[in-house]
């Protein structure tokens, strides 16, 4: 009998270290593959829902454009719609002009010591500034393919760039400051408690950007005093812009989710949700009826930007830029696969 409870009480203990073991085992099979399960399963329920409200799913580009070596981080087309720029990452660092029609490479442009973060051509559409992670920002003659401005000596790599609507200041987003430039001088005319993304209004009164703890500002584009904010996105903000009137400004972010808000209060108007993960980018369209929006799950969106419906999906496999064209006709989507693909929308 105290043969038979010996041998019992070492099966039970050898039933409780095999047990520890594969929780072990399990749990170190379950750490890396977390994420690839929780986005199969978000993946799989947003196929239904996909489905359910009827939205437009679009599988094939019109075209794809190849070059780059790297992935691309940003796109825009001109002012004219003729022309698509593209801006390549790390190893790459190029600036490439395309016919948006056929697709040709016009243009290469090279001076980045390191990858370009962000792009924007000019209201004219003779320049196209640059945001380098070589902590400089480039503003590019296209007739010549010669820059016509560094602004260096930035503190931290620079995220962002946008042209102010009539083409004499440049506005600069690093990881510590938003300034604005004179184009002409190179001087700095302002500085604001700023970062990582900007945006001019159409009229180039206000300025929007990324304030600290997550929040999204707005500011007199002359004074630097500040209009109004707001905060309801609970992880990072990635990318800011207003909306063609000036009376909205959206915003992406890592909480997977784009909002929009009321430029004079700060209201929360509508929040986008159908990204299953992070939004590095997002543009109203010319008519601010939609916006496009673009994450790390390899989707482009389409919203209807007053009710937050989803109009279509774009299944490019991109995930870090995109843009309408200026008849709102096209899509133009840039991220991991080093191309730049161009979408019909209508």
């Amino acid at each position: 009998m105290v043969f038979l409870t010996k041998n019992w009480k070492r099966l039970i203990l050898l039933l409780v270290i095999a047990s520890a073991a594969a929780a072990a085992v399990f749990f170190l099979w379950w750490v890396p593959h977390r994420n690839r399960w929780r986005d199969g399963v978000l993946q799989a329920e947003q196929a239904r829902v996909v489905a359910a409200r009827g939205i437009s799913i679009v599988e094939k580009p019109l075209l794809t454009l190849s070059g780059h070596s790297r992935p691309v981080n940003g796109v825009a087309f001109s002012p004219d719609g003729a022309r698509i720029a593209s801006a390549g990452g790390d190893g790459d660092a190029t600036l490439k002009i395309w016919n948006s029609q056929s697709g040709e490479p016009l243009l290469t442009l090279s001076g980045h010591d390191r990858g370009i973060y962000d792009l924007a051509f000019s209201p004219d559409g003779r320049q196209v500034a640059t945001a380098g992670h070589d902590n400089t920002a480039v503003i590019w003659d296209l007739a010549s393919g010669k820059p016509i401005r560094t602004i260096g000596g930035l503190e931290i790599h620079v995220q962002g760039v946008a042209f102010s609507p009539d083409g004499k200041r440049l506005a600069t987003a690093d990881g510590y400051a938003i300034q604005i430039w004179e184009i002409d001088s190179g001087k700095e005319v302002l500085k604001l408690d700023g970062s990582g993304s900007v945006a001019f209004s159409a009229d180039g009164k206000r300025l929007a950007g990324r304030g600290p703890d997550w929040s999204v500002k707005v500011w007199d584009a002359a004074s630097g005093q500040e209009v109004t904010s707001f905060r309801n996105h609970y992880l990072g903000v990635h990318d800011v812009a207003f909306s063609p009137d000036g009376k909205q400004v959206a915003s992406a972010a890592q909480d997977r989710s784009v909002k929009v808000w009321d430029a004079e209060n700060g209201r929360e108007i509508v929040t986008f949700m159908g990204h299953v993960n992070p939004v590095w980018d997002m543009a109203f369209s010319p008519d601010g009826k939609r916006i496009a929006s673009i994450g790390s799950d390899g989707n482009a969106r389409v919203w209807d930007a007053q009710s937050g419906r989803e109009l279509m999906t774009l299944q490019c496999g991109s995930n870090r830029a995109v843009a309408f064209s200026p008849d709102g006709k096209r899509l133009v989507t840039g991220g991991r696969e080093n191309t730049v693909m161009v979408w019909k929308l209508e």
